[in-house]
């Protein structure tokens, strides 16, 4: 098996090159983390790891059972900040993910992703 090719983004020393690391920029007052593939943050319960500090946290939850964000019309919580958005879309009808093609709306973006490929781009 050959060695992969390596990622042209890597080489220029962009902005978009960073956000496609996962570097963050210095002006955002951050440190600058650089994505090195290594998962050196470990959850104590299960020893699952991960990249990044802020993974490990989301993650704990599922141990602890924090579920902080609310719904607001029902008594729904949840532990994702995502999971907590989708979910509110159900009561609202918002369906911010349009297809360019046909004009079809959907709640979540794995909805319009699945359309695309199936339906439009098969059809043009």
């Amino acid at each position: 098996m050959s060695d992969p090719e390596p990622c042209k983004m890597e080489q220029e020393d962009t902005e978009e090159q960073r956000r496609h690391t996962g570097e963050k920029m210095e002006e955002t007052g951050h440190s600058i983390l650089s994505f090195d593939g290594v998962k050196n943050h470990m959850c104590s319960d299960c020893g699952k790891t991960f990249m990044r500090d802020a993974e490990l946290k989301l993650h704990q939850r599922i141990h602890t059972g924090e579920k902080p964000y609310k719904c607001s019309h029902c008594d729904k919580r949840f532990a994702q900040f995502g999971s907590w958005k989708r979910h509110e879309r159900t009561h609202t009808g918002e369906k911010p993910y349009y297809c360019f093609s046909c004009g079809k709306s959907f709640t979540q973006s794995s909805s319009l992703l699945r359309h695309t490929r199936n339906i439009c781009l098969k059809s043009h």
